[in-house]
């Protein structure tokens, strides 16, 4: 007997959110924003507490040493009377690229280009040498490691769950059937916010997750199962701290060649009853 075709529909779709784990600053700072900094890019948000991180959303290299997606490479970023920012740099021992416990002072100003166009100078000193200060005419000085200038490539990411969770994940068509009881879900990392993790559960049982080539699969598999609804439920954490989540319940029905064969069938056997 031909294997029975099973049909697999979306019936319903939970609240999809998207929730930031450092609240925002009261006022939008000229810091904010995702920065091109040595190849990669670093951005800079806001935590609750008034001061500022920047976490590595593109790896960049700095000296000798790379600086992994997902390392909050400036912390403790504090507005100055003066319009600049003092704060930390993570520093590796050169050689091992092992991360040095103790950071190095560091300087940020947001300037301006003759055409208008916004760039930040960043301004270093090596662990245990004195804090960098960067002047309103761009100047510098107690520098011990140079200055780096970076260009805006975005504004921070938005908080928008739906459009980020759309973003993020790609589910089966609800109008698409499918021969064989099994599927994939593919996910792709939001525009300048890498997924940092992600669980993926059929019925409370967590699927195994892969990364290749920079994107994120899982295998949905309904072999064996009984007929009726299943639920498929994703979860997500990006390098920025926000949380995506969202569910598809699937059921298996039928095909309608399937039902056509039965019902056909059925009048067949039901008129050669009845010669």
């Amino acid at each position: 007997m031909r294997a029975r075709q099973i049909c697999l529909a979306a019936i319903a779709s939970s609240v999809l959110a998207l929730l930031v784990a450092a609240g925002p600053a009261a006022a939008t700072s000229q810091i904010e924003g995702v920065w091109s900094f040595n190849g990669g890019s670093v951005a800079v948000q806001p935590l609750s507490n008034g001061t500022f991180v920047g976490t590595v959303v593109a790896p960049t290299d700095f000296a000798q040493c790379a600086h992994p997606v997902g390392e909050q490479v400036w912390t403790d970023l504090r507005l100055q009377p003066d319009g600049s920012y003092f704060g930390l740099h993570q520093w590796y021992f050169e050689g091992s690229c092992i991360a040095n416990p103790r950071l190095g002072l560091t300087a940020w100003r947001v300037l301006t280009t003759s055409g208008g166009a916004r760039f930040l100078r960043v301004c270093f000193s090596s662990p245990g040498t004195a804090q960098p200060v960067i002047a309103a005419d761009g100047t510098s000085t107690n520098v011990s490691y140079g200055c780096v200038d970076s260009s805006l490539i975005a504004p921070l990411p938005a908080a928008s769950g739906v459009a980020a969770f759309t973003q993020a994940v790609s589910l089966p068509s609800a109008k698409r059937c499918f021969s064989n009881r099994e599927f994939q879900i593919h996910l792709r990392n939001p525009a300048n916010d890498p997924l940092k993790r992600v669980s993926i559960a059929l019925g409370g049982r967590h699927l195994l997750v892969a990364r290749r080539a920079g994107r994120i699969e899982a295998t949905v598999n309904l072999k064996g199962l009984p007929k009726g609804a299943f639920t498929v439920k994703i979860q997500a954490l990006t390098v920025l701290g926000h949380r995506l989540s969202g569910s598809r319940t699937y059921h298996t029905c039928v095909s309608r060649s399937r039902s056509n064969r039965t019902r056909n069938g059925g009048a067949r056997a039901k008129a050669h009853k009845h010669s």
